[in-house]
């Protein structure tokens, strides 16, 4: 019994040293892996990317402790690399430590790039645009930017545009296939029409239906719109993108605010030559919400008889954008009287020059391109240029009392660039219009005669163009007129330079002759609250014709003889357009004028 205890005691013994001797001199398995470190890091599998390229990726060197972790932080970062299908790591016990083994699949080599579905964007620009090339092993990273790539090359040419899903490449061929989808236009819809009709607005865009979606185009159709001055441009939003009805498809929403493009004016005036003068003019840009233009003026009074003229305008007289104009008029033009902003000229006691005017303008236009456009017009009337009788008039002057009949048809090409027709802030404008017609007038004779007319006028701006309507621009804008005629212009037909649109700071029609030529230059600021100011300057004349001595209080010139005239003006934001107000000052004093719109 006592053996026993004493065997017991033993093997008590033999048990309890045994653990403080596992206590105290054995490593955990974590401590035994720190303890083991790593002497070779195995690549197998590449075939193309090479063994350097991987290892640069990773942070494990031989000689490092080994860490499953790490190993596994080491195995995602080569799979980040993109250029594998597979990736995986494993130990393996090695003579003095481990043997890291990373084991990789790589993807196939691109032996072909196909796109499907680009129609805008050629092949090789798409090619141009990549990163990812033929003969290179397919990345996914380098794919992905690419296909970013993609969809910046649509945008830089204004279309809208994303590679699908669907784009793989096959495995066992190498192609790459990219589908493209390009998106299109959906539905076009305008908000806050009350009088227009839509397809008003419709039949002026570019961008129809169905068509690819192009932001630039769509902003040229805005402000195409805009243009037809139905719609308040101070007002102006810009468009809203939603998704369409079919994949692939965008609805555009362009939110507008309408004008008034109905006027009724009625006006009482006096003057020492015409008496009491009433005014009724009534006047429609949009009829029927239908972009038709009807306008009626009739004058009561004045020493010749009352006056009116109608006028007619389709803008879609054909479905091809052809226009169609019609005027006609019975009116009295009192050339030489005075005005509210600036006394006439007393060319005999109590004369009164009147030219009467009775005719029809027929005119047709046609667009040759968007920017291009091509006009005929069509005129025959009947003018009786005469003193109110009674009148005591200088023996001179007879010789500008004709009359008689005269008939021209006018061709009129014009190139406008402008980036907005109603207050360009940059662009150009170049029209050229050639007129051929016959007259048969008293004192004047009877016989064919020509006239060619050339405008250009420029505009820049240090801000750069309008990116939309409601822009506005600090200005400079640079016009030259030059006209020239042939045959003999009755005094009627000459070219007049003098007054609110041809040469401030001088009387209207202040000049005459068989040519003319003539520069202006304006500043344009804008200001607060819809006012903008002008700086200008202006110089030109009219000059060689047979009537330079007819006014001696109005001296012509038989050659070209430059007159200057150059002031400040004021332009009023309103619903029927910019009112101008100039002062200007030439040669022979200082006056106002008056107009609405731009100058040019």
């Amino acid at each position: 019994m006592q053996e026993k205890r004493v065997q017991l005691k033993q093997v008590f013994a033999m048990m309890v040293a045994a653990i403080l001797l596992l206590a105290v001199g054995t490593d955990t398995p974590a401590q035994q892996e720190e303890a083991r470190n790593i002497v070779e890091i195995q690549i197998t599998g590449n075939k193309n990317i090479g063994r350097d390229a991987i290892l640069s990726a990773i942070e494990l060197t031989p000689g490092m402790p080994f860490d499953r972790q790490k190993m596994q932080e080491a195995r995602n970062a080569i799979d980040r690399m993109g250029f594998f299908q597979v990736v995986s790591a494993r130990e393996e016990a090695a003579p003095g430590g481990v043997r890291v083994v990373f084991e990789v699949v790589e993807n196939p080599v691109v032996t072909a790039i196909v796109f499907r579905g680009n129609t805008v964007v050629s092949e090789q620009e798409l090619l141009d645009a990549m990163r990812t090339k033929v003969g290179q092993v397919y990345n996914i990273n380098t794919l992905e930017q690419d296909l970013r790539d993609i969809e910046n090359l649509y945008a830089r040419k204004q279309y809208l545009a994303y590679v699908t899903n669907e784009a793989e490449i096959d495995p066992a061929t190498g192609v790459l296939t990219l589908p493209i989808m390009e998106f299109r236009v959906g539905r076009i819809e305008f908000t806050g029409l009350k009088k227009t009709k839509p397809w008003v607005l419709k039949r002026e865009m570019k961008l129809k239906e169905g068509d690819l979606y192009n932001a630039q185009q769509l902003q040229r159709d805005i402000t195409r719109i805009y243009e037809l001055d139905y719609l308040d441009a101070e007002k102006y939003e810009p468009p809203r993108r939603e998704p369409g009805d079919r994949e692939g498809y965008l609805n555009i929403i362009i939110p507008v605010q309408e004008k008034k493009t109905g006027q009724v004016s009625v006006g009482l005036g006096y003057s020492s030559y015409q008496k009491v003068v009433g005014r009724v003019e009534l006047s429609e840009t949009n009829f029927q919400g239908k972009g038709l233009g009807l306008n009626a003026l009739y004058e009561a009074g004045g020493s010749r008889g009352d006056s009116y003229e109608l006028g007619y305008y389709s803008p879609w007289f054909r479905p091809d954008n052809t226009s169609l104009s019609i005027r006609l008029y019975d009116r009295a033009v009192y050339r030489f009287s005075s005005s509210a902003f600036g006394g006439g000229v007393n060319i005999g006691e109590d004369a009164d020059y009147t030219e009467r005017r009775k005719g029809v303008n027929v005119g047709l236009s046609r667009p040759f391109g968007e920017k291009l456009r091509g006009f005929v017009t069509f005129r025959t009337e009947s003018v009786d240029a005469n003193f109110r009788e009674g009148s005591t008039v200088d023996p001179s002057l007879v010789a500008i009392t004709q009359s008689g009949s005269v008939t021209g048809i006018a061709f009129k090409g014009v190139l406008d660039r402008r980036d907005f027709a109603l207050d360009p802030g940059v662009g150009s404008y170049y029209s050229l219009s050639f007129e051929p017609g016959y007259s048969d007038v008293s004192r004047a004779g009877k016989g064919g005669f020509t006239k060619t007319e050339l405008d250009l006028r420029r505009y820049f701006s240090p801000e750069g163009p309008k990116e939309t309507v409601k822009d506005r621009r600090r200005t400079i804008a640079v016009r030259l007129r030059a006209a020239t005629s042939t045959g003999k212009l009755p005094f009627w037909e000459q070219y007049f330079v003098g007054g609110a649109e041809r040469l401030r700071g001088y009387r209207e029609d202040r000049f005459w002759g068989n040519s003319m030529l003539l520069a202006s230059v304006e500043y344009r600021v804008p200001l607060s609250g819809g006012l903008g100011g002008v700086i200008f300057a202006d110089y030109g004349d009219a000059w060689g014709n047979d009537y330079v001595d007819v006014i001696p209080e109005l001296s012509q010139s038989s050659s070209f003889k430059g007159h200057f005239g150059y002031g400040l003006g004021i332009r009023v934001a309103t619903p029927i357009g910019n009112l101008r107000f100039d002062y200007g000052f030439g040669d022979e004093g200082s006056r106002t004028h008056f107009s609405i719109g731009q100058a040019f």
